[in-house]
């Protein structure tokens, strides 16, 4: 054998013995392994990739690696989803940052208070517990636990009527109104920090990572429609927001902030007020989801109700902007005004081709008299809906 022959074959064995993606923990899932034991003594059960002594199920085997459970990694260091042993809940745990970094964790248990929770106003996803990890990390001093209910995407499955639209816009508008009469800015609110309760639309909670998938495995989800299983929709992600004294005056922040980095003052590099950066953000997030579209959703037929409010929360001048208590109102007078047939028309995408729409809107319209025959209301109302805010 030559030497060409020995280098081959180490570097195969080499090879042989390097771990696949996923095969090993990252060093930051290494928390929950640790932590694994001590948070089913707590009432929480992690995923099996977090048992102490995992061995990857793929691993000799002839199995593809992606298509296990257990190859799944969390999308965010800091969060991993859970069941809860007393009710088989599906929950989120997130280890909030220290109050030296920021106010994410009074600002949640503000939002998650006794009066906040029963205020019907309240959109803001509730911390249902808060544990404190018994060691103390000096490097990283992430030493608590918040306990939330797990939450799915709020734009899966795709809207089908004008309704189901006006629910969301309604349900947002008044989440934030809810805040910013608290005087919290949440200073972030573009469109992925809004998701909804899972459990109208699947039967069975989602995988916290692979979300289309079941949690069990057992394949993918299949959704109802928002129509005749109303929705919650919640504002989530807490570490940029703040409370403001209003005794204070109105408060100006440094542009540059958060995810929207088109916001014009961030542009013009101009002090900015946070409250009206929030209006702008979601403004901004209902015209790219809806109205004009963006990478993920396409723009949407029959909305163009919307249009005008849309461009007053997202002007470029702050000033002209309304506050969230005139989107509210202004929002609750534009609803009034659509007729029942509008409400129940689809909201297509604008790139669909004329002969699609031709051949679906049959089937649309056979469904929607089906529901004027049962009685459901065009527009979804979760709060009358056959389901508590919890699965």
């Amino acid at each position: 054998m030559d030497v060409d022959d020995d280098t081959d074959n180490l570097l195969a064995q080499a090879l042989t013995r390097a771990p696949r993606p996923n095969e090993e923990l990252e060093e930051f899932e290494e928390f929950w392994r640790d932590h694994y034991d001590w948070l089913k003594t707590c009432g929480y059960i992690l995923r099996p990739r977090y048992r102490p002594g995992w061995v990857a199920s793929w691993t000799g085997t002839d199995l593809y690696a992606p298509d296990c459970e257990d190859y799944e990694i969390p999308l965010f260091r800091y969060n991993l989803d859970a069941i809860r042993v007393l009710d088989g809940m599906a929950v989120m745990l997130r280890r909030p940052d220290p109050s030296s970094v920021s106010h994410e964790l009074r600002i949640g248990q503000l939002l998650s208070s006794q009066d906040a929770r029963t205020n019907p106003r309240n959109h803001c996803v509730p911390i249902l517990e808060t544990l404190q990890i018994p060691e103390v990390e000096r490097h990283e001093p992430r030493n608590q636990i918040v306990v939330m209910p797990l939450l799915t995407r709020w734009d899966i499955p795709e809207f089908d009527t004008v309704g189901e639209v006006v629910d969301f816009c309604s349900q947002v508008f008044e989440g934030l109104q809810f805040m910013h009469s608290l005087n919290v800015a949440h200073n972030d609110s573009k469109d992925n920090n809004i998701m909804m309760d899972w459990f109208p639309i699947y039967e069975i909670p989602p995988h916290g990572v692979r979300t289309f998938y079941k949690s069990d495995w057992s394949g993918q989800l299949e959704p109802r429609r928002r129509t005749t299983h109303p929705v919650k929709y919640h504002f989530i992600d807490w570490n940029m927001s703040k409370q403001y004294d209003p005794a204070h005056g109105p408060p100006l922040q440094n542009p540059g902030y958060g995810g929207d980095q088109s916001v014009p003052e961030f542009k013009r590099r101009e002090p900015c007020n946070p409250f009206k950066v929030d209006v702008y953000c979601l403004g901004n997030a209902i015209r790219g989801n809806f109205l004009v579209g963006n990478d993920v959703n396409p723009p949407r037929s029959n909305l163009e109700f919307l249009r005008d409010l849309i461009s007053d929360m997202t002007c470029d001048d702050p000033s002209k902007r309304p506050i969230m208590d005139e989107v509210v109102s202004r929002f609750e007078e534009i609803r009034k005004g659509l007729r029942w047939w509008k409400l129940r028309s689809r909201v297509p995408s604008k790139k669909q081709s004329a002969l699609a729409y031709i051949l679906y809107s049959p089937i649309h319209w056979i469904r929607q008299f089906s529901y004027i025959v049962r009685r459901i209301p065009a527009i979804p109302d979760y709060t009358s809906a056959c389901h508590s805010s919890t699965p």
